[in-house]
């Protein structure tokens, strides 16, 4: 039998990245290759608890980079997998590999742009495709600095550390990416090419029966035109930008409300500019909701916004999956029939423009129905799946 380790350095939050982490250790247990997740921590478990109950898990420890490489190389010796299969820490990934003799794929969700905390994009390896990489997308033009404070050994670290990541990329079997817009930035970055894949739908939305009723759960009245959000509560989501427009659209529109599903650090910033923006009566956080009964909340609204800094949101397909009316920014990479879709209101990320892509969405009235069957997590590790079998004996 076939064997594979699907390694995570560490888990934390959820968002879309985790949800595609623990459904394709489900699929590929179907596929009989005896999955194993190895990680050094997952933070609020609780909130994984259907998939860690029917998955394989083994915690590592290491408190500094050796310690985790060498404790890595240590299970992979013991488990002897075929392949591993990594979504973040491959520097670590790169070392213990070495020593253990087993091959690698690399899921890229995102490069090193899309993270302004890590330093490694500021490097001497990358200076020559910096500017390039930045001035050439709004987000990153917002998030990324120019150029970042670091003392002589935070310098010496992210130049050590930009090193490992360039060869961890460039030895992994295959890479695999989101958009085409991560493969580009990958071939800049790393000088080699990828395999888009898209993690989007689980099959299961399409024939989802509502439990609850969101209206009447959250006592709003029957003529509330719902604007709903999904995301965690942090700065590249943008939801401050949301909270400003949704206060000029409630000035000139009647009976709307935000819901803002999610929990994150920036939640009590965001309930403050509420109040500050005097729409707080009129904007409701509903905090971290199990995905049992999140869908509800997709079909009780009229319009789903997506103002955040990413790749591409899994939570803008499922509102799609529901016929809802999508608020996008002007940043998705997407394909050309999903962003000219009449359901689709592409928008700058800036307020009054968002303020108007809301406006204009809550207008419309759109008839025709979105063909998304395609988009599904299972066809995207479908794609994993052919990618690895080559690396898998007996699969």
């Amino acid at each position: 039998m076939a064997r594979v380790v699907v390694y995570q350095s560490f888990i934390s939050g959820f968002g879309g990245a985790e949800r595609v982490l623990f459904e394709q250790l489900i699929y590929l247990s179907r596929k009989d290759l005896a999955p194993t997740l190895l990680t050094f921590g997952i933070r609020n478990a609780e909130q994984y608890r259907q998939y860690l109950a029917s998955i394989r898990v083994r915690l590592l420890r290491g408190t500094n980079f050796a310690a985790r490489v060498m404790s890595l190389a240590r299970s992979l010796l013991e488990l002897k997998p075929d392949l591993v299969i990594c979504a973040n820490g491959w520097e670590e990934l790169y070392l213990a590999s070495t020593i253990a003799r087993v091959p690698y794929i690399l899921h890229i969700h995102g490069t090193l742009f899309w993270f302004p905390e890590d330093t490694m994009k500021y490097s001497l390896l990358h200076r020559g495709v910096f500017h390039e990489i930045r001035n050439s997308l709004v987000g990153h033009r917002e998030f990324i600095p120019t150029k970042v404070k670091v003392s002589l050994a935070g310098r010496l670290w992210l130049e050590l550390a930009s090193v490992l990541d360039y060869f961890a990329v460039r030895k992994a079997k295959e890479v695999i990416v989101i958009t085409p817009r991560v493969r580009w930035e990958v071939r800049k970055l790393y000088k080699r090419d990828a395999v888009v894949g898209r993690p989007c739908l689980t099959p299961g939305i399409f024939d989802h029966v509502a439990r609850s009723d969101i209206r009447r759960d959250l006592n709003l009245p029957d003529d509330a035109r719902i604007v709903l959000s999904v995301s965690r509560l942090d700065a590249r989501k943008r939801l401050d930008l949301l909270i400003r427009s949704f206060a000029a659209l409630s000035q000139r529109t009647k009976n709307v409300v935000l819901i803002i599903v999610g929990t994150g650090p920036d939640e009590a910033r965001l309930k403050a500019l509420a109040r500050q923006l005097d729409c707080s009566g009129i904007t409701l956080f509903a905090g971290f909701v199990h995905e049992d009964r999140l869908w509800d909340y997709y079909r009780a609204c009229e319009v789903f916004t997506c103002p955040c800094w990413t790749t591409s949101p899994m939570t803008a397909y499922e509102a799609l999956a529901f016929e809802k009316k999508v608020v996008w920014t002007s940043e998705a990479s997407e394909p050309r029939e999903i962003l000219e879709d009449p359901h689709v209101f592409l928008t700058e990320p800036d307020t009054e423009s968002f303020a108007n892509g809301l406006e204009r969405a809550l207008r419309a009235e759109v008839k025709s129905s979105i063909p998304l069957r395609e988009c599904t997590l299972e066809k995207y590790f479908d794609t994993v799946y052919e990618v690895s079998r080559k690396y898998l004996h007996n699969a």
